[in-house]
């Protein structure tokens, strides 16, 4: 499934992340998944909310001065077993597309894996990851 996630560009400095999660989470906005990246000077967090707020974080973000920007990213919700993330993987390698990178969880209590996948070419991975 495409869904959309924020991305936003943060100075690489002691609580910027608090920052952020303590403004959406003053304004009623969930993090649902995320991932931060860094390098010496700034880093990028990877946000996902609820479908419905992603806008409304969005504009809160902006207003706030963060360099922000959304993007389309494949979710997949796969069992949580091994060689499961294998398959899906070859399936991509075989169409030709490119990972450009990704991010995973689960819980020892759940039956199902969550991975985000920002590819070359997102329109055809779901495509090949809903017929999974």
């Amino acid at each position: 499934m495409l869904i959309r996630q924020l991305s936003v560009f943060l100075e690489n400095r002691q609580g910027k992340f608090a920052e952020i999660a303590r403004l959406l989470g003053n304004n009623n906005i969930n993090m649902k998944a995320f991932t931060v990246s860094e390098s010496d000077d700034f880093g990028i967090a990877r946000i996902i909310v609820e479908r419905e707020k992603i806008d409304t974080a969005y504009n809160l973000l902006k207003s706030h001065s963060y360099a922000v920007s959304i993007h389309q990213v494949n979710y997949l919700n796969s069992p949580n077993k091994p060689g499961t993330m294998a398959i899906a993987m070859e399936e991509l390698s075989k169409a030709g597309v490119s990972i450009e990178y990704m991010y995973a969880f689960a819980d020892d209590d759940s039956h199902n894996s969550h991975l985000v996948i920002r590819t070359n070419n997102d329109e055809l991975a779901n495509r090949i990851l809903s017929e999974l």
